[in-house]
């Protein structure tokens, strides 16, 4: 009922390295102690206590722990809840959801000295503290969100209105009013990746949802979504989820 699943407590050793793997489920990972390196769908991250991450399933990563270890409370959600975080766009893209959170911190700990205690009353702390996490982050990004300019708003509007049609700079900085360097700088800093990144993760999610909803060849979808032909799609797709569009489909069924 609370949408939580398998919620549990990971520990990792000093200097410890976790090569490259994928995992079928999608999981949130809010880090309690220590730290550590993440290589994630082209991206490098650092990781400290508070921050809480969101890795989709079949993303390729690997991790590299730092002197003092990790200690990492992990959980999944159920269907229903992540309907839920879609509805309302929530940002699940391997990127992290919130940084260094004093709240998510404690909530952490909290969690960790309930599932030490484990007496009958545990498990439902336990997954309202989960919820509690993912409501905190959820309100944060929406709260970051409300810092963006009306005249970026406009910009990903327009992205978001057709994902496939072909965009430049020059195009979206008159959407914007603004200048294509100032636009550029602007964008990246509020979502910390390039309009073009931005575009392709919108392509790639268009047609994942194909993918996974219908039959069609795969060439069709590459087409449909914006890219120029299968070679360009399965390398976009690549990037976004590290495994080709066919073996994303196969592992979704």
């Amino acid at each position: 009922m609370s949408g939580i699943l398998d919620l549990h407590v990971s520990r990792y050793a000093a200097g410890a390295d976790m090569h490259p793997h994928r995992h079928d489920q999608a999981w949130f990972c809010l880090i309690v102690e220590g730290g550590y390196e993440e290589r994630i769908l082209g991206m490098r991250n650092t990781h400290l206590p508070g921050d809480l991450l969101y890795c989709p399933a079949q993303a390729e990563h690997a991790q590299r722990f730092g002197a003092k270890g990790a200690k990492k409370i992990i959980f999944a959600i159920d269907d229903h809840l992540a309907g839920l975080l879609h509805e309302h766009a929530a940002r699940l893209d391997g990127r992290p959801l919130l940084r260094r959170s004093d709240t998510l911190l404690a909530l952490g700990r909290r969690v960790d000295s309930e599932l030490a205690l484990d007496d009958p009353y545990s498990s439902s702390a336990i997954a309202s503290m989960a919820l509690d996490m993912l409501g905190h982050a959820a309100r944060g990004l929406d709260d970051a969100c409300r810092y963006e300019p009306r005249w970026l708003r406009r910009v990903r509007d327009y992205l978001h209105e057709d994902p496939s049609r072909d965009v430049s700079l020059d195009t979206l900085a008159a959407v914007a009013e603004r200048h294509p360097v100032h636009l550029a700088r602007s964008f990246r800093q509020f979502h910390q990746c390039t309009v073009g990144d931005y575009v392709r993760r919108l392509r790639v999610d268009q047609a994942a949802l194909l993918l996974r909803t219908t039959r069609r060849p795969l060439l069709d979808i590459a087409l449909d979504c914006g890219f120029a032909g299968a070679a360009q799609f399965s390398r976009s797709f690549r990037a976004v989820h590290a495994t080709t569009p066919s073996a994303w489909r196969a592992a979704m069924r």
